[in-house]
């Protein structure tokens, strides 16, 4: 894998530089293709594993470190976003995308159903971006609960699940908050233009080598560069490129 290939010391200068930058909470951005995803959440929540095949998926997987319950265990809280383009290219249905997207999640006790990011002033009518809901199932002796949102544009689908054990969840109960009230879709112009998937690796490719060269110069403003060039890298398709990027900005933790 070629992020083993950068030295040692690199990736201690590296992490030394990063440790300042965690604030107490930290705005993240998501995107594939047009669409894209904006919110905050507390740096105790870091990006653990991203994937795309820069074309009709993403996967973004934040997590916390452990949290301890009542027994002494270690639980670790998820929260998961999923981009996938619909496999028919037809415009997605949003209420229709939320029904068959539950096949994603276990929830059997609904405790509530909300609506995120309004788009319009209209009382009597009013139109939100996201269709959530939050409700719980059993793991044997545990209880789980699960926060479950959808939203659609063209013919992309977002989901997002977040779940947690109820022996801990009031420790994240906050951080959830945040998330929910920060949560945004908006639709970019795309920064590419690729007349073929083999012109875009080609691309990705580049990125990746000219961020590699950037590491190795140890200076602050060409890491960050090299940071965005990797995740432009990964959003294009190269699995190296989002396995750098994810071990790189949790270096300072």
């Amino acid at each position: 894998m070629k992020f083993l290939k950068i030295p040692l010391l690199l990736l201690l200068f590296i992490s030394i530089i990063l440790t300042p930058l965690v604030a107490e909470e930290e705005t993240w951005k998501t995107c594939l293709q047009t669409h894209c995803l904006s919110f905050r959440l507390p740096s105790s929540w870091y990006l653990t594993n991203r994937r795309s095949n820069g074309q009709t998926t993403k996967f973004d997987h934040f997590r916390t470190n452990g949290l301890k319950d009542g027994f002494g265990r270690d639980i670790i809280p998820a929260l998961v976003i999923l981009f996938k383009e619909s496999d028919t290219k037809q415009n997605l249905n949003p209420i229709l995308f939320h029904v068959e997207s539950k096949k994603y999640i276990l929830v059997t006790n609904i405790k509530e159903y909300y609506n995120l990011q309004r788009l319009n002033s209209e009382p009597e009518q009013e139109v939100f971006q996201f269709l959530g809901m939050v409700g719980s199932f059993k793991d044997k002796e545990d209880t789980v609960i699960q926060h479950y949102i959808t939203t659609t544009n063209d013919t992309f689908g977002i989901t997002i699940i977040i779940t947690c054990l109820e022996s801990v969840y009031p420790q994240i109960e906050g951080n959830i908050k945040v998330f929910l009230g920060s949560l945004k879709y908006e639709k970019r112009i795309s920064p590419w233009k690729f007349s073929s998937i083999g012109d875009q690796m080609k691309k990705a490719k580049e990125l990746e080598m000219s961020a590699q060269s950037r590491l190795k110069t140890k200076q602050i403003d060409q890491i960050t560069i090299a940071l965005e060039e990797l995740d432009d890298a990964c959003d294009l398709g190269v699995l190296s490129s989002c396995e750098m990027y994810s071990n790189l900005i949790n270096l300072g933790r």
